[in-house]
């Protein structure tokens, strides 16, 4: 198994890129794919600058309490990877009763010791993320050709949740790319992954012929569907839960449930998977990326109240492309972007930076290092 490798920061020559490390008060959570391998680095861009790394595919040594494991997997991650989901999955145990007792613990990218948290479920339910706030962990289980969505709160001696249940009539869920990390399956477990975005007052999913779903707290999973009867098919959100949806009528922002419909020119150019909401649905942004090494990348911004545009060229030769964007929730004149050098070979990594634009002066500035890695990602809706 090839693994993705963390090195030192490279120097960006005439990159025009500012130098200094700005300090962040806030975490921004990145991802990249292991070679030909399956499952994903995830990369906490901290507090500091510096960069926490964890894994959902190699199991690691974690100490619970005072059981030690050597087979954690991480089966999910808040918002911005502040806190992550480690599974214990050598310690769990298989009761009489048909159910089983797992070992479950909360902590930040590349703790050494959690509290333990037992957690008794069915026998084919399996935990998959963390809720936005860290505060719940997410389990799934099939159920009639479906699948139903629980909530366990961290707290001890609290009762389950069901947060929604998608039925069987949709058919099988699909990818939910460019939102959020969707967390992780158990080690040995059958790997299926379950798209899951964490709307303002909803739960968000995809279906495998790619209808949008959404589903109120507790309730069912149906289409997402605009008040003129058009159904969604694209798809974005923001950091805070507020989503732009595409439907053949045009573009609606929800929040809360209800839909704004805003002006179809406005999204000229816009592919929403490649973009990024502000939060409230204030602003949208998506990246232009190099065609040519003498060619600006370029990071265009659109004012959702009136449409007004915004177009910043940043001229990098070492760093062409845009792998996502997403916009600070502390800073609204900050814009994260992941940006990578051209690929050479699908067997060869690209060299990825993250960068804060100052939206107001226009300068990028570097944080943490630089990374050689296999299909970086920045999610629009994983910074806090």
């Amino acid at each position: 198994m090839r693994l993705v490798p963390v090195v030192a920061a490279l120097l960006l020559v005439g990159s025009g890129v500012a130098q200094a490390t700005p300090v962040l008060d806030e975490h921004v959570l990145g991802t990249a794919e292991h070679y030909e391998v399956g499952g994903t680095t995830l990369r906490v861009y901290g507090a500091d600058g510096s960069v926490a790394v964890e894994d959902n595919r190699v199991p690691r040594t974690l100490r619970f309490g005072t059981a030690v494991s050597t087979g954690t997997m991480v089966s999910g991650a808040s918002r911005a990877g502040f806190r992550f989901l480690f599974d214990a999955v050598d310690l769990d145990v298989d009761n009489a009763d048909g159910t089983r007792t797992l070992t479950l613990g909360i902590g930040a990218a590349q703790a050494s010791w959690v509290a333990p948290l037992r957690l008794t479920v069915h026998h084919s339910e399996v935990p998959i993320d963390l809720t936005p706030a860290g505060t719940e962990i997410v389990t799934m289980e099939p159920v009639d050709g479906g699948y139903v969505l629980r909530g366990y709160p961290a707290l001890p001696f609290t009762r389950p949740h069901v947060l929604g249940t998608y039925p069987a009539a949709l058919g099988g869920p699909g990818g939910l790319p460019a939102l959020q990390y969707e967390g992780a399956l158990r080690f040995g477990a059958k790997d299926i992954r379950f798209p899951l975005a964490y709307g303002d007052d909803r739960l968000y999913s995809v279906t495998e012929s790619g209808t949008i779903v959404s589903a109120s707290r507790g309730g069912q999973f149906s289409p997402v569907q605009a008040p003129d009867g058009s159904i969604a098919d694209g798809f974005q959100l923001s950091a805070d839960g507020v989503a732009l949806v595409h439907t053949f009528a045009g573009y609606w922002l929800v929040r809360r449930g209800q839909f704004t419909l805003l002006p179809d020119a406005w999204f000229s150019g816009v592919t929403l998977a490649d973009s990024a909401l502000s939060p409230g649905g204030r602003s949208l942004a998506f990246g232009i990326s190099a065609a040519r090494p003498t060619d600006p990348t370029q990071v265009v911004t659109v004012d959702l109240s009136s449409g007004a545009r915004r177009v910043y060229s940043l001229l990098d030769a070492t760093l062409p492309a845009v792998a996502g964007l997403a916009f600070s929730v502390r800073h609204p004149g900050r814009l994260y972007l992941l940006r990578h050098s051209h690929p050479i070979s699908i067997h060869q990594p690209v060299t990825t930076q993250l960068q804060a634009l100052d939206l107001g002066s226009g300068v990028p500035v570097r944080i943490g290092p630089a990374l050689p890695e296999y299909a970086p990602r920045l999610f629009s809706a994983d910074v806090r």
